[in-house]
């Protein structure tokens, strides 16, 4: 992972866990799936990405998105993105996203992963 892109995804596991501790869970879960897009293509980010929406989910009590989309995910996600890593398509990571979907990923976003 380039050092500019792991600044902000830093960043945004910052500003998540800020939200969350001020229970903002709409602007938490906004700045993990921006950490999530940013570090989807580096095994230890994108696994620490998903382990932090699982810890949301749980805080959250939302059961569906810990088990339909993170505790899966979170332990998938190291070997998924060792074997497929550069070529997935890049997504916010939430249970609501079907794998096959597409997702515009923030012009922001793209002008960092570009750099």
């Amino acid at each position: 992972m380039k050092a500019i892109v792991k600044d902000y995804f830093k960043a945004e596991l910052c500003k998540a866990k800020t939200a969350a501790a001020e229970r903002d869970f709409e602007a938490a879960w906004i700045a993990l799936q921006r950490a999530h897009i940013l570090g989807q293509t580096d095994e230890i980010a994108h696994t620490v990405a998903h382990w932090h929406m699982l810890k949301l989910a749980w805080r959250q009590r939302d059961f569906r998105e810990v088990i339909a989309g993170q505790l899966i995910q979170t332990l998938l996600a190291f070997p998924l993105t060792v074997l497929f890593g550069q070529m997935r398509a890049l997504r916010g990571g939430r249970a609501n996203v079907k794998g096959s979907e597409r997702m515009t990923v923030p012009e922001d976003i793209q002008q960092i992963l570009n750099q």
